[in-house]
């Protein structure tokens, strides 16, 4: 007697064929989402530096001279163009979109915003380096010409430990309150769509001398 062929064998074949490319592309998937994920986070720049916040003449009684420098301490050098300043939210220092408004030639100031409020009237104090006209060592700190001696600009091309810069208000009527007790002083590190804070000090609250 002859059996019937069972088509058990035939399913069983189509099963594993469809099961074993399933796998595959699985696998496949899997492995392709791995290595996207692996050359997002490789081609992300990172940088590791240590920078320091210092403020002065909080409390003095002038309503316009409060500044604050910073300090690289330690770590990586910075591009200075890849580097951008905030004080509580507004845009003080950035040399790759308005490095700065004030017109004359040889007065320009790398990444320094002077000019704050876009009312064409600088809001911060130049470094006298870059306008030795407007500065005297017996200005008092924050004198409204302009520029002024203890505003200090060290940030070259390349930002290394020991370099430092000023932001410094104005001492003139006509000028934006930029910095305040209590505002979030934030240093921003961008490159190539990336972005991450590289410091971030809040400004002490300000005291009675």
């Amino acid at each position: 007697m002859i059996r019937p062929v069972s088509d058990d064998t035939g399913v069983a074949s189509v099963v594993g064929v469809v099961l074993l490319v399933a796998v595959t592309v699985l696998l496949g998937a899997t492995v392709t989402v791995f290595a996207l994920d692996l050359a997002e986070t490789q081609s992300e720049p990172r940088t590791n530096a240590y920078l320091e916040f210092e403020w002065e003449y909080f409390g003095d009684g002038v309503p316009l001279n409060d500044s604050v420098t910073i300090t690289h301490i330690s770590g990586d050098v910075l591009q200075r163009d890849d580097i951008a300043v905030y004080i509580d939210g507004t845009l003080v220092y950035n040399e790759t979109e308005n490095s700065e408004s004030n017109v004359g030639a040889g007065s320009k100031v790398p990444g320094l915003i002077l000019e704050v409020d876009d009312d064409d009237f600088n809001d911060l104090n130049k470094p006298c380096r870059f306008k030795p006209t407007d500065c005297s060592p017996s200005d008092p700190p924050g004198d409204g010409d302009g520029a002024d001696p203890s505003v200090v600009f060290e940030w070259e091309d390349e930002v290394s430990a020991g370099q430092r810069l000023t932001i410094q208000e104005r001492n003139d009527t006509r000028s934006y309150d930029v910095i305040e007790p209590g505002d979030s002083i934030r240093v921003v590190y961008q490159r190539e769509g990336f972005t991450s804070v590289i410091a971030e000090e809040t400004i002490a609250p300000e005291e009675t001398p």
